[in-house]
Formats: structure tokens, C-alpha cells, sequence
């Protein structure tokens, strides 16, 4: 009897734990206001002149990079109009929208696999943005793994 319930325990402790694991690939994700934002959708898209768009969707809001090229390195927000961030809230057709660009914002996108070498995106990202009336909003801690292109 003691090796029956001694059996159904180890039985019982085995078929318990299981691996739930979940993987994000492609994943475009930061931090918003203290809460993991993390786009239900996201692509790369190669521009003609050699610049590069990465756009990130929610169900409300969209994230949008415009880098002057698809090289692997750093690239600034607001410093010029080269490099520009982004992030649009439209909720019931309210559109508010905040921007980086010529001394406006700060930030970064940090390229660390070229989709003109692998066809994926991935690196690492911050900024933070303004809308015409100044107030800002900013995403940190933020990470690109493999957004494919499109």
C-alpha cells in the first residue's frame, strides 16, 4: 500500500509540471509609463533612397522609426530630420500624436542585425517624443528581435 501512494506520488508530481513556454519572435517591446508595451504587430520596410521605416502597431497606437539607413549602428532622435521617432494614440478617431526632430525629443534606435543583410530587424530602442502642446511621452528599455521585412 505505502508503494502505491508512494507511485501515485511521483506520478503525481511529474505529470504536475509542465514547460509553458512562450516565445515573442518577431517581438517589438519597451517600457510605457511604467508598463511593458509591446506591439501586437511590427515591420521593416526598405525605402528606395536607402532609408529604412519600422512600424510597430497596438490596437490603438503605433510606434514608427524613420532611420537614414538599414546599417547596423546607433541612430539619433532629435537632433535632426534624419532620424525621427514617433508614437500616435487614435481612439475613436481622437488622434494625438507626438514626434522627435530638430532639437525636439532625444532618443535612440540601435541597430544590431541589418534587414538588407538577413531580411530582419533587431536591435534596441528609447525615446522620447513631444506633441504641439509639449507634453511627452516616452518608451525605454526597448527591444526589436527579428521583425521580418515587408
Amino acid at each position: 500500500m505505502k508503494r502505491i501512494i508512494f507511485i501515485l506520488g511521483i506520478l503525481l508530481t511529474y505529470t504536475a509540471c509542465t514547460n509553458d513556454v512562450t516565445f515573442n519572435d518577431p517581438s517589438f517591446q519597451g517600457i510605457k509609463d511604467g508598463i511593458t508595451w509591446r506591439a501586437i504587430d511590427a515591420r521593416a520596410i526598405l525605402n528606395p533612397d536607402g532609408s529604412m521605416t519600422v512600424k510597430a502597431y497596438t490596437q490603438y497606437e503605433e510606434v514608427t522609426f524613420e532611420v537614414a539607413s538599414t546599417s547596423i549602428g546607433t541612430y539619433t532622435f532629435g537632433v535632426d530630420g534624419s532620424n525621427v521617432a514617433s508614437y500616435t494614440l487614435n481612439i475613436d478617431n481622437n488622434l494625438d500624436s507626438y514626434q522627435t526632430g530638430i532639437d525636439i525629443g532625444s532618443g535612440e534606435l540601435k541597430v544590431t542585425e541589418s534587414p538588407s543583410v538577413s531580411g530582419k530587424l533587431s536591435g534596441t530602442f528609447k525615446f522620447r517624443a513631444l506633441n504641439e502642446v509639449g507634453e511627452d511621452v516616452a518608451i525605454t528599455n526597448g527591444v526589436i528581435y527579428s521583425i521580418p521585412l515587408q
